[in-house]
């Protein structure tokens, strides 16, 4: 009976295990291949050595899917992944090695970015890790590098010269060193308050950057407080808004027809400036025509040298007495000089003479009358008005001025001779040729004091014994610029 139960055991134990190993194969193969919530998706490799179907997927070291199939497109390969989990367009794959015995796996980025990956979409982003090959490779590179250098390290220290380079190399080196702590010792200060400085910026800038978030933070709930008051406002007044709205469209309107007015107006002006740039119309032949431009410069050259000569225009009042000794009387004089030059003008004078116009005439009577002289002589002199005019043009040569003109109602010369800086004048007049026997001559001198102020004395009728007297006088004379206004205002001669 023993012998029964034994066996009986180990085929219950056996079949058990062969029923967990069935089981257990069976949950194998479901695995994430067979989940019903999993979808595919493709991406491209240059070369998929070391990966093979059913190598498994995962994100951050978790397991999400695995190798579904690999297959040849074109001269790459294409890798079908099957997961369990979203991914985006700017998802990435990346192949990774998992042991040096050149095993590898794919390693998922799932993305943010782009729509969602649907089944049969492909993963652009792909990311490989060096190959062992590859490695091998580049430490080959290295290690013939490193042979190299240690060759030529090997014939720069060779011998006794390499040996003395190389001591040369320690002093200098232990030079530099002892240099650098001698800097260090002597900058050491330095270098903290150095130190010190930049931690009370950074603190500094701490600070501030504390203070610009407690401020912004205010600031940004002003804005939100502003905004909501505006939008209760726009919400209170949404008819008002609505009537600003219509006037708004009222004016764009109105703004519309202004605008078509004004191209009308620019189009009208546009063809004004046509027909002035052909030369049609006043204005056109006003603009292009060359001799009224010329002929409206020359009126303008000529106002301008007219106005020149007004503005250097000088209008000197003088008033002027002399008292006669010989007649015990007074002569007035009222002098206009207009001076548009330094060495010409013209004078004008009023002149109140106590002789008057003296005239001497002879009459010759014949008679038969036995008891008369048979011819009887009259002898007569006639004083007419006292009241007498002159009128003198004049021009300056270095110290000498002539004059010429009407001289107390006659015709006359004179002449002036100019001294100590024009303060003393020497002048002499001839004229009434037909009033007295001989011309009447005039002599006197006249000295300047005090810019304005001047004496005179002298003797007129110099050739003429029963007419000479003697005569001394005063009188003043100054620039009158009011005068010269009302002058050029009510017109003057040409100059």
């Amino acid at each position: 009976m023993k012998d029964l139960v034994t066996p009986f055991k180990v085929g219950v134990v056996v079949l058990a295990g062969i029923v967990i190993a069935l089981w257990m194969f069976g949950q194998v193969r479901e695995g994430i291949g067979d989940d019903p919530n999993g979808y595919r998706v493709s991406c491209v490799f240059d070369d998929v050595s070391g990966l093979v179907e059913k190598s498994r997927v995962s994100i951050a070291g978790i397991n999400v899917g695995q190798i579904d199939k690999i297959e040849l497109a074109g001269e790459r390969a294409r890798v079908w992944l099957r997961v369990n989990t979203p991914l985006h367009a700017d998802a990435t794959v990346y192949k990774k090695q998992a042991s040096l015995l050149g095993e590898y796996y794919l390693q998922l980025t799932p993305g943010a970015l782009g729509d969602p990956l649907k089944d049969g979409d492909e993963i652009k982003n792909i990311l490989t890790d060096t190959a062992p090959a590859d490695l091998m490779n580049e430490l080959k590179v290295i290690a013939e590098n490193v042979r190299e250098v240690t060759g030529s390290v090997r014939t720069v220290v060779a011998g006794k010269q390499g040996e003395q380079k190389l001591a040369q190399i320690l002093d200098n080196i232990n030079a530099s060193v002892a240099e650098i702590n001698r800097l260090m010792a002597a900058n050491g200060p330095k270098v903290d308050t150095i130190v010190d400085n930049v931690v009370e910026v950074t603190n500094e800038a701490t600070g501030f950057t504390e203070d610009f978030r407690r401020d912004a933070k205010l600031i940004m709930a002003d804005v939100k407080a502003v905004t909501n008051e505006v939008r209760a406002i726009v919400g209170k007044n949404s008819g008002n808004v609505e009537e600003g709205f219509s006037s708004i469209k009222g004016a764009v309107a109105r703004l519309q027809t202004a605008m078509d007015k004004l191209d009308g107006t620019l189009d009208r002006t546009q063809s004004i400036a046509t027909k002035i740039d052909n030369g049609q119309g006043t204005i056109g032949r006003l603009v292009n025509d060359d001799k009224l431009i010329d002929s409206l410069t020359d009126v303008v050259d000529e106002s301008s040298r007219f106005i020149k000569k007004i503005t250097r225009l000088q209008t000197i009042v003088a008033l002027r007495s002399e008292y006669y000794l010989g007649e015990t009387a007074v002569k007035n004089y009222f002098s206009l000089k207009l001076q548009p030059k330094p060495d010409k003008y013209y004078m004008l004078q009023l002149i109140d003479d106590p002789r008057g116009r003296t005239m001497f005439r002879e009459t010759v009577t014949s008679t038969t009358d036995s008891t008369k002289n048979p011819v009887i002589r009259e002898q007569e002199t006639i004083t007419e008005d006292r009241f007498r005019f002159s009128l003198q043009y004049a021009k300056r040569f270095y110290f000498v001025t002539g004059r010429i003109g009407i001289i107390e109602n006659t015709g006359g010369v004179g002449v002036d001779v100019h001294l100590l800086d024009d303060d003393l004048e020497l002048s002499g007049d001839i004229f009434a040729f037909d009033e007295n026997v001989n011309p009447r001559v005039k002599l006197w001198g006249l000295y300047t004091f005090f810019t304005h102020l001047y004496v005179a004395a002298g003797i007129d009728d110099v050739w003429n014994d029963e007419e000479t007297d003697f005569f001394i006088g005063a009188g003043i004379s100054f620039n009158d610029d009011d005068l010269k206004a009302l002058i050029t205002t009510t017109g003057a001669p040409s100059l």
